[in-house]
């Protein structure tokens, strides 16, 4: 892959080096008795990072293709490892004498200088290290000559437009895109506003006001998914032509110039015209531009890979190029989610993978052309080729490149040779594909460069999960922070990775939680961090000796002993499965060579039945993942440890000295067995708590909640009315818990102090009280202003409450539950009005609920006042149903049809003219619901439906055949029914399948090998029992959409 690679420009030694030199400003910085040779030592060192510095943040955006140069660069690379490795030693306890931190008991007028004593041998590597980098600044000079003498002009020498040019690409054949383009030329060939039917659509696409009446459409997607093919064929219509007076097309660097995209807007416009006089001043650039547009009338713009350097400047250059001329568009192709919506006048057009069959027809557009496929041997090509086509994921840019390589090599030797490799592993392909995949990763900085190649470890087809990177990101101090913000490390890698995925690096599953990497991005990963991150398997080559990152693929095949060669690595990460006992006593071997670990994955090692003894002296170990494992004697645990995996082991599996780990940032076990572990207390810096049980015992009292100011996400505090008094709440310290999202306190008969001392902090938003025993809420409830990003409150079980809260003083509800508050009667509708946000109302179980009042001059209907409502749910509360009657058989306003018990006859609707606007189906508690022939045609009006739900519909066997004629259904939700069958039901288009309450035997009717797994398993997401039965990412999912192996 070495020489594919060396076309992509963009390193990330800078971020390796200024790491390292802010640890070295850090010793030298804080108040240690160092000995002179130390301090000296330390100063060179300093010295030589700050000249080098210089020299990678230059090299790191160059295209390097002198081999002298990268080796250069390599050295300096891991000479830098090298000396975070030492400070590592030099930081480590036993070297310490004594703790960072002045002791509490010494006055802080008389702060003692701590001594930091070095052992002869780590002084012996500082100064090796320090002579290897001495050696490298002594031959930058020559570097820096060998920098000016290359030609390092990135794109040009990766054969990509590397400058803003108005060149337009030459026709080329589209395939799959029909209904996107016949999308994109209704928008644009009716922005004038003159035909009804385009401004239809794109009011459906949400548009809005824009500059100068200038349309603004993204087409956004991953390198090679064929935006720019699209938007050429858009470019080239012969209606497009006749449409707009003017065109103009020009492709945008990524080193964004305002002045250089001008002109080559004007030099489009004149239509490359030699003999025109091109003006080199902003202003008059922008007076001819606006003479043309403004003289000729509606024009079409082309902005082909635009990046977000260009969105500060945007309306800037739009109002240059644009000034009043409506019925004009703009048409930007981006791969980056958030410059398609920072530009948009609408949303965006997202491009994903084709779908198999019309890949399949590129495939063999490229790979056979015109020779015929009928002859034998070609018939065998065929076979292979298809074959081959399924690996690729259904990328364009993939089938033109590998179907180009095959069209040369017409023999079934060599096509089942490509077969049988990693086809994106493939010089020929790499070499044409990596230039276009490299732009986007040459757009990020260094060190969001080193966090994307790190990625490069997880095999392919892996499922990510955000919040398991970003701690491994911040295990290898990858993610840094200002002194000055508060924000945690946490936070800031979450928004480092959701960066990643708007510019296309990830793309998310159907269930938003995980997330999968394209091959050819993962190529790419392995491409830019091959002398770092490496991962074996049983026909990897030699790995270099420089790797820090290390992932294994291990089996029974493996040769286990070939692992002892690795040293100094950084992380450890084991996939796969091995009988082998010996793999344990290879790993730790490893650890004993690689004192610097910080990352290690052991999960579900079945065969490590015992505690490695390297790992308790593993100081720098941050991440330890031993879930499902089959450890018996779980201690020793490394004391820095950030994040510890413990799945699988049960409360009495998991050592109560873990409370020790006074570091412990997050702890991943059952719940359950989180909240018995005593005093946990202790542990606190940890963010993850999701119950706590309170308790009347030492360890397990609420006083444990008072220090963990760090929680965030979820917490149950259940028991509460063990608690006495509202001081011994207090002590709880709930109102400094910023980082809380929601909140949910759970008890019998709770009185009114003990609720008073619970009062969350104000950035809460979500809260529950349930079990509450007095008449009337505590006062943080009843205070206006407080909770002004609370947007979802239930309140339940509160038998004594009478009157419910004042739902103004939380002004950004959006789901509010209320259910069994027996003592409530009167309703106070008018407080409704204040809650502009409110989406979903649900109550039940209110017995005593008779009234519900408007304002004095309202005799409307029920919530008028709510413009954003759209779900009204009312059970068990017979005295007020009568007037909510209406609403269980009609649709609101916003599309959303419910059919609850009180309708008997789902035949009485036909005919409502508000079925073809309905978006959501709900059926619920129809018992004995079975459909006739004319209850199934009854479905066929539903138009604009995109999710149907039928819940407790326990005797429904068959679902309407009708349903399979639902092109707009997206998802499918059913619970507790007695269904039998799914055939001749889902629609092709269906996105998402749910199904709960299903018993053993006809649960596996709809899972793989199942009989009616056929007629499902071109749904991309397939949930069973709530357990997840299939999950393709987007892309995959479309790509694969009407193709079933």
């Amino acid at each position: 892959m070495s020489a594919a690679v060396e076309q992509v420009a963009g390193g990330f030694s800078s971020a390796v080096i200024q790491r390292l030199v802010d640890k070295t400003m850090d010793f030298l910085g804080i108040n240690y008795n160092l000995s002179h040779a130390t301090e000296e030592l330390l100063t060179k060192l300093r010295t030589s990072l700050i000249m080098v510095k210089a020299i990678t943040e230059v090299a790191d955006n160059k295209l390097i293709i002198n081999t002298s140069l990268t080796k250069w660069l390599r050295e300096l690379h891991s000479a830098g490892y090298e000396a975070e490795d030492v400070l590592d030693i030099f930081d480590c306890h036993e070297i310490v004498a004594g703790k960072r931190k002045v002791s509490e008991l010494i006055s802080s007028s008389v702060r003692t200088l701590k001594s930091l004593i070095v052992p002869d041998e780590s002084m012996k590597m500082l100064e090796c290290v320090v002579q290897k980098l001495d050696h490298l600044c002594a031959t930058s000079n020559t570097f820096v000559e060998l920098m000016k003498q290359s030609n390092l002009n990135t794109m040009k020498e990766a054969g990509m437009p590397g400058e803003t040019t108005s060149r337009v690409p030459v026709d080329v054949k589209v395939f799959g895109r029909d209904e996107v383009l016949e999308l994109v030329l209704k928008i644009i060939l009716g922005s004038s506003g003159s035909e009804p039917e385009p401004s239809s659509v794109r009011a459906k696409l949400g548009a809005r006001n824009c500059i100068g009446g200038v349309d603004v459409i993204p087409i956004v997607g991953m390198s090679g998914v064929g935006k720019t093919t699209l938007a050429q064929v858009i470019y080239s219509n012969g209606n497009v032509k006749s449409h707009f007076k003017q065109r103009a097309w020009v492709y945008v660097s990524k080193d964004f110039s305002m002045k250089r995209t001008l002109q080559e807007v004007l030099r489009s416009f004149k239509g490359n015209a030699s003999s025109f006089d091109y003006p080199d001043s902003l202003e008059m650039i922008v007076n001819n531009i606006q003479s043309v547009t403004q003289h000729d009338g509606r024009f079409l713009l082309v902005l082909d890979s635009v990046w977000d350097e260009m969105c500060a400047q945007w309306n800037v250059l739009l109002t240059a190029i644009a000034r009043e001329v409506p019925g004009s568009v703009v048409l930007v192709t981006t791969q980056s989610k958030r410059v398609a919506n920072t530009i948009a006048t609408m949303r965006p057009i997202p491009l994903a993978p084709l779908p198999w069959e019309s890949f399949w027809s590129a495939f063999q557009h490229y790979a056979f052309g015109t020779i015929d496929v009928a002859v034998e041997n070609n018939q065998t090509l065929l076979l292979i080729g298809e074959q081959i086509a399924k690996k690729l994921q259904g990328l364009p840019l993939a089938a033109k490149v590998m179907g180009n390589l095959l069209r040369s090599r017409l023999t079934v030797d060599k096509w089942r040779s490509i077969l049988e490799s990693d086809w994106w592993d493939l010089n020929e392909v790499l070499c044409e594909i990596l230039p276009y995949m490299g732009i986007s990763y040459q757009d990020l900085q260094p060190r969001q460069r080193q966090r994307f190649a790190f990625c490069s470890i997880f095999p392919e087809n892996y499922l990510f999960d955000k919040d398991r990177l970003v701690n491994m990101w911040i295990s290898h101090d990858l993610i840094e922070k200002s002194e000055s913000d508060d924000t945690r490390l946490e936070d800031i890698g979450s928004k480092l990775f959701d960066e990643l995925v708007e510019r296309s690096f990830f793309q998310a599953t159907f269930d938003k939680k995980t997330y999968t990497m394209h091959d050819l991005v993962r190529a790419l990963a392995i491409g830019v961090s091959s002398y770092e991150c490496f991962f074996h398997k049983e026909t990897s080559h030699r790995a270099p000796p420089t790797v820090r990152h290390l992932s294994v693929q291990v089996s029974n095949q493996l040769h286990i002993h070939e692992l002892n060669k690795y040293k100094n690595v950084r992380t450890i990460l084991l996939f796969g499965h091995c009988d082998s006992n010996a793999i344990c006593d290879v790993v730790d071997i490893m650890l004993a060579n690689s004192r610097s670990i910080r990352v290690l994955d052991l999960s579900h090692l079945e065969v490590l039945t015992n505690m490695l003894p390297n790992i308790a002296s593993l100081r720098k170990l941050r991440f330890l993942d031993l879930s499902f494992t089959r450890v018996s004697n779980l201690r020793n645990f490394p004391c820095n440890l950030q994040v510890l995996y413990l799945r699988g082991y049960s409360r009495d599996t998991i050592p109560h000295s873990i409370n020790k780990l006074a570091n412990l940032r997050h702890l991943y076990v059952d719940a359950t067995t989180l909240s018995l572990i005593p005093s946990i207390g202790q542990l606190s810096q940890l963010q993850e708590l999701e119950n706590f049980s309170a308790g009347k015992t030492n360890g397990f009292m609420i006083n444990e909640l008072k220090n963990m100011h760090e929680l965030s996400g979820k917490l149950c505090i259940s028991n509460i009315h063990i608690i006495k008094n509202t001081h011994e709440a207090m002590v709880a310290n709930m109102i400094e818990k910023k980082h809380l999202e929601a909140l949910e306190l759970n008890g019998g008969n709770v009185s009114k102090d003990v609720l008073e001392g619970l009062q969350p902090h104000s950035n809460l938003q979500e809260l529950t009280i349930k079990g509450y025993g007095a008449s009337s809420f505590p006062s943080w409830m009843l205070q206006a202003r407080i909770f002004t990003k609370l947007h979802s409150l239930h309140v339940g079980n509160c038998r004594l409450v009478a009157v419910l809260p004042p739902f103004r003083n939380f002004p950004s509800l959006k789901h509010l539950t209320v259910d069994n508050l027996p003592s409530v009667k009167h309703v106070d509708g008018t407080s409704f009005g204040f809650l502009g946000s409110l989406e979903d109302l649900k109550v039940s179980s209110m017995t005593s609920w008779i009234d519900w009042s408007h304002a004095e001059d309202d005799h409307g209907p029920l919530l008028p006042q709510v413009k954003s409502l759209r779900e009204v749910d009312v059970l068990g509360c017979p005295d007020i149903l009568t007037e909510l009657s209406d609403k269980s058989s009609r649709q609101d306003e916003q599309g959303v049809l419910h059919l609850t018990n009180l309708v008997t006859d789902v035949s009485l609707l036909n005919g409502n003219s508000f079925l073809p606007s309905v978006r959501v189906l709900r059926i619920f508690y129809l018992e004995t619901l079975q459909f006739t022939p004319e209850e199934e045609k009854w479905f066929e009006q539903l138009i604009s439906v995109e999710k149907i739900e039928f819940v407790y519909c326990y005797f429904l066997q068959r679902l309407p055949s009708t349903l399979s004629r639902l092109t707009s259904l997206k998802v499918l939700d059913i619970r507790d029914t007695q269904l039998v069958s799914m055939e001749g039901v889902v629609p092709q288009n269906l996105q998402e399948l749910v199904m709960n309450g299903l018993c053993t035997v006809k649960e596996n009717y709809f899972k793989p090998g199942g009989s009616d797994w056929s007629y499902c398993c071109h749904v991309p997401y397939i949930r069973i029992n709530g357990k997840t039965v299939q999950n393709l990412s987007i892309n995959a999912a479309s790509s694969s959409s009407s193709h079933q192996n």
